[in-house]
């Protein structure tokens, strides 16, 4: 007989003695795989952030743009108060500007309540003549606004710009 067999008993034996078939109870991950899941983090956030500052961005310019609307209706109503008074003149008009719109005792506090911290006005063309505000420029810490005023009192926007960052705008006036 050429054949070998191998009871159950011998099977069970060989079984018992050590020789086990290798069981994968990882408990950690290797070196690769971690850089791996860095790389991948890496891409999707180099994918991800310009599309998140690009929304942040646009979420201040809509806000500078509605608080700027907000502040030419404020100058407006200030106006018209100047004018009932017979106060509206030209160092009423001076006044105007740089108005911070934070101020709790500004000016212009019993027609805005507060403001974006250092909001303000850059500048007011009004006609004194009408007391009709004819455009207003408005500034925050990030954006700038121009506004102009048509005659019905339709109010559009005619520019809004981003501000440079304060650190750039710093360093670039000490090297001179």
């Amino acid at each position: 007989m050429g054949k070998s067999f191998l009871s159950a008993s011998a099977l069970q034996k060989i079984g018992s003695s050590g020789a086990k078939p290798a069981e994968n109870k990882r408990g950690a991950f290797t070196l690769v795989e971690l850089i791996a899941v860095i790389a991948i983090l890496a891409v999707l956030l180099a994918a991800v952030t310009p599309k998140a500052s690009e929304l942040i961005r646009g979420a201040r310019r809509s806000a500078a743009e509605a608080e700027a609307h907000i502040t030419a209706q404020a100058v407006q109503r200030y106006l018209d108060r100047a004018r009932e008074e017979g106060e509206l003149n030209a160092r009423t008009l001076h006044r105007l500007m740089g108005a911070q719109l934070d101020d709790p005792e500004g000016m212009l506090a019993d027609y805005v309540s507060g403001g974006l911290p250092g909001a303000r006005i850059l500048s007011a063309d009004v006609n004194l003549r009408t007391g009709q505000l004819e455009e207003l420029q408005y500034e925050n810490e990030n954006t700038v606004v121009k506004l102009v005023i048509e005659e019905d009192g339709t109010v559009r926007t005619d520019a809004v710009t981003d501000k440079p960052p304060a650190e750039s705008f710093g360093k670039g006036r000490e090297g001179e």
